[in-house]
């Protein structure tokens, strides 16, 4: 890894499409971090070599601009990420590469791509490498009426590079500004501060996550002698996600530790604590007990629940919280594979025995016996089958927090259930059992019989197979066990547990 979190460039190099030869190599750190067919290069001497298969490059790579209809191509909206497995074409004549170097003869067409392809952010996989770049064409007078460049970063292929991505193309299109303000790119003479742009790049990410590069442009621009370039890596935060009203937040931190450390970067000393902190964040996280939902949460807070989900998704991009399932015991889940991390990481074991063992009674539960627990949960038992079957001591235990505690570190999955409506609806009148609940009697349907077996209109839409228990009892404001009864007496509904 590179510094701090950020994974570590392992070579950087310099693509181009040359008239005659095709896509080239012409710069690379370390010099020799590519591998070519020995018959395709670019010389020391700044001349270039030509295969006996070069010539398709001659004849069928021509680029022509003659249309302007085509400038649509370079300036797209936004880039969009393609990311495309190349492997190595079976040729017999192939020379054999080494696995330490990058074999660009496999990867050459997506970094020298179709004209669909220009200023747009690529990720390629070849051997043990992950190749990310930003192909770039400048139309001009030119051979071939355009010249075409790609700077390529190149990573380990298991590394996390999205926060590369907007270094990869800031370079390249400063790179495009500097060729067309200089001809940094097309002139010979631009190598030598290229070739230490790409030393830095590397060098200076790697151990500090950001660079500060002067080029010499001397000999190259009349007007600008010298030019700065400041690049700083980020982390990558995704989209928030969507939080629904059955979710359950868990917190992940301590906030009163983070009200205070909050109140102390204040040098007013007489300002309240109270107005410290985001008043709907200090509300909501009174109630953020691991067993409210965010509709429960609303109601207890008296703030509307769109406001309520808006301070949550803040919390969730930032790692303060995550979200679990409403627990009750008659939930079905099923073990993971990443159980085991339980047995190798010395740190989790500490975590769970702290978490879902009770206080004061817990000394002699043992990792092996939490191991077992989770080990032993099955897709097709609920909750209180599992607990029964097992014998868990719920004295030393806290069945509820070992559940709670298996989801958000995804050693246990949920098993929903899903209700499908699979004949025709008995649909109550929604408005006459309402007056009928308020003045204590009961609703009737037409020939006087009662009128309890039928489903209100909206409960029926929900019965289509893509809206699970969970969510069906927040909008209905019931609990399972109750929408079984009524699902039971009605009739023709089938349960799916996906």
């Amino acid at each position: 890894m590179g510094c701090a979190t950020f994974p570590k460039i392992e070579a950087i190099f310099l693509a181009q499409f040359h008239p005659d030869l095709g896509p080239i190599v012409r710069l690379s750190v370390p010099e020799d971090a590519v591998e070519l067919d020995e018959n395709r290069g670019y010389n020391n001497n700044g001349g270039t070599s030509r295969g006996d298969d070069d010539s398709r490059y001659a004849e069928s790579s021509v680029v022509s601009f003659g249309n302007s209809s085509h400038l649509g191509l370079f300036h797209g909206e936004q880039p969009t990420e393609v990311v495309e497995l190349i492997k190595r074409p079976t040729n017999p004549k192939a020379v054999t590469l080494r696995s330490d170097k990058i074999d660009f003869n496999a990867i050459q067409a997506l970094v020298i791509p179709k004209l669909t392809l220009f200023e747009k952010l690529i990720t390629v996989n070849t051997g043990r490498f992950k190749v990310m770049c930003y192909p770039v064409a400048i139309l001009g007078n030119y051979a071939r009426n355009a010249f075409i460049f790609n700077m390529c970063f190149a990573f380990d292929i298991n590394a996390d590079t999205k926060c590369f991505g907007p270094v990869v193309k800031r370079v390249g299109c400063l790179l495009k500004e500097l060729e067309i303000s200089s001809g940094l790119l097309s002139d010979e003479d631009g190598e030598r501060p290229l070739m230490s742009m790409m030393r830095q790049l590397v060098t200076k990410l790697n151990d500090h996550g950001e660079c500060q590069i002067e080029l010499d442009l001397k000999g190259l621009s009349q007007s600008l002698a010298s030019m700065g370039i400041s690049i700083k890596l980020f982390p990558y935060y995704g989209s928030p996600r969507d939080i629904a009203p059955y979710h359950v937040p868990v917190r992940t931190i301590d906030f009163e530790m983070a009200k205070l450390k909050s109140v102390q970067t204040v040098s007013q000393a007489d300002i309240p604590d109270d107005i410290m902190w985001d008043l709907v964040l200090d509300r909501v996280m009174k109630h953020m007990d691991s067993v409210n939902h965010v509709r429960r949460i609303a109601l207890l807070t008296k703030i509307r629940e769109e406001t309520v989900v808006l301070a949550l998704r803040h919390l969730d991009y930032y790692g303060c919280i995550v979200l679990a399932d409403i627990f009750q015991f008659g939930n079905i889940y099923e073990a993971q594979y990443q159980v085991m991390d339980l047995y190798r990481q010395a740190w989790l074991q500490r975590e769970c025995y702290n978490y879902v063992t009770r206080d004061g009674v817990a000394s002699d539960v043992q990792a092996e016996e939490l191991l077992r627990l989770y080990s032993t949960i099955q897709k097709r038992k609920t909750v209180a089958e599992w607990v029964l079957e097992n014998e868990v001591d719920v004295e030393r235990i806290d069945v509820r927090r070992f559940i709670v505690f298996g989801v958000i570190h995804q050693l246990l999955r949920r098993v929903h259930c899903y209700p499908v409506l699979c004949g025709p609806a008995k649909v109550c009148d929604e408005e006459r059992s309402v007056v009928a609940e308020d003045n204590g009697g009961t609703a009737s349907s037409g020939d006087g019989s009662p009128g309890n077996d039928g489903l209100g209109k909206r409960l029926v839409e929900m019965l289509d197979g893509t809206h699970h228990m969970d969510e069906i009892c927040v909008v209905e404001e019931k609990d399972a066990a109750t929408l079984r009864q009524e699902f039971d007496s009605h009739g023709n509904i089938e349960y799916m547990y996906l």
